[in-house]
Order: structure tokens, then C-alpha cells, then sequence
């Protein structure tokens, strides 16, 4: 199936729920968003009405397959907690728990208690994605200085 899209966020949902995927509440203290390239960040509220003043940050961050939930429902082999680690700073940018999301709110960087250990062997200038469970890396993609994924 093929989505028209004006926008590289449009498309990006497009894609996700044409392949049975929906998007799932995301870390809304993130820094930046984005998806493995495509920038997720909400201007506006589910109501259509404009963002939240600018002292209040937007509701953001990094969205993929391992925050997000298959139509079916079933999570099976999907992690169950994340972390996004930017690799220029070796800080947390963004967080997922899939058991708070479950109970219908986003996740806080604070709800995963994370400690980062720098490995050598994570990509430079990126955001990678670390399932909490296993402490292994599962994704990464470039990004730019503010934490927006490089094309």
C-alpha cells in the first residue's frame, strides 16, 4: 500500500501503520525527535488546538519499531524498556516503557533508571537505542548537533 505524505513525518506514520505498526506515547521529556531519520515532534494537541506555550516543552522524541505496537496488539519479542543515549554527550535523550505506556501515559527519562556506560564501539555523532534488558544495542541512526536525525 503507498501513503502520500507532504511532510517526511506524515510519511514516516504512513509507513508505520501501513505496515501494522501504530505509534505508541513516546518520552516527553526528549530533547529532540525523531525516528531511525524522521523527525516525530507534536506542534500541536490531539485536539488540533496550538502547542503549549514555549516555556512548556513539546511532547517529543525518537519513535521506531521497538516503541511501537503491532495491530495486533501482541508486543511479544518487542523490548520492553528503552533508552535513546546520545553518543556525542553519552546522555539520555529519551525514554520507553512499554508497561507505563500500557497504563496510558508517556514515559519520563527519569521513569528507566539508566546509567551509561560509554562503549567505543557505539556509532559517533549518534542516538542509539538501548533495550534495558539486555543492555545491548538495538538501534542507531547519525544525528546532527540539536539531536535531529542526519539523512
Amino acid at each position: 500500500m503507498i501513503f502520500a505524505a507532504r511532510t517526511p513525518q506524515l510519511a514516516t506514520v504512513c509507513l508505520l501503520l501501513g505496515t501494522g505498526m501504530s505509534l505508541s506515547a513516546c518520552g516527553g521529556a526528549a530533547e529532540a525527535a525523531g525516528n531511525a531519520g524522521a523527525p516525530l515532534m507534536s506542534a500541536e494537541s490531539s485536539t488540533g488546538s496550538a502547542a503549549a506555550a514555549p516555556s512548556e516543552p513539546a511532547v517529543g522524541g525518537y519513535e521506531g519499531w521497538w516503541n511501537a505496537t503491532p495491530a495486533n496488539g501482541s508486543a511479544a519479542g518487542l523490548p520492553q524498556e528503552t533508552v535513546a543515549v546520545n553518543t556525542r554527550t553519552n546522555t539520555v535523550v529519551d525514554a520507553f516503557s512499554r508497561k507505563i505506556n500500557d497504563a496510558g501515559r508517556p514515559t519520563k527519562i527519569t521513569d528507566v533508571p539508566y546509567t551509561v556506560v560509554p562503549d567505543p564501539s557505539w556509532p559517533a555523532e549518534s542516538v542509539i537505542i538501548i533495550d534495558t534488558g539486555s543492555n545491548t544495542m538495538i538501534e542507531h541512526f547519525r544525528v546532527d548537533l540539536n539531536g535531529n536525525p542526519v539523512r
